[in-house]
């Protein structure tokens, strides 16, 4: 595996396990982080320094993110991904999710992601 889609898979292992020092491990200090999801307020918005986003990323429970193809070219790593989440209530959010990562010297520097729901995933 590329070094820069290591990072990348690293920093979603982290993401989804809550391992906030494992998150910040792979990011730059003036990281910014843009994610767009249907019905979310926040949807489009920049967040921008280290520990704005790991903050803006915090999760209540453990989550899945899972890969299932990614590419690299120089310093840009494209990966899309299934994210299961467990709700509240009960069930799991299944999501699809393409996201764009600028890397620089090893470090995230950069991440916008695309997350819609997927409707037609079995929820166990």
């Amino acid at each position: 595996m590329e070094a820069n889609k290591a990072v990348v898979a690293r920093y979603q292992k982290c993401l989804g396990d809550l391992d906030w020092e494992g998150v910040a491990s792979c990011l730059t200090d003036d990281v910014e982080r843009i994610e767009w999801a249907d019905g979310f307020p926040s949807s489009g918005v920049p967040v921008r320094g280290k520990s704005t986003v790991i903050k803006d990323m915090e999760a209540p429970r453990r989550f899945q993110i899972q890969a299932t193809r990614m590419t690299e070219e120089n310093n840009v790593v494209v990966a899309e991904c299934v994210v299961r989440v467990p709700m509240e209530k009960g069930g799991t959010f299944v999501g699809r999710n393409c996201a764009i990562y600028d890397l620089e010297n090893g470090q995230i520097r950069r991440m916008v992601s695309f997350v819609a729901e997927d409707k037609t995933a079995a929820v166990p």
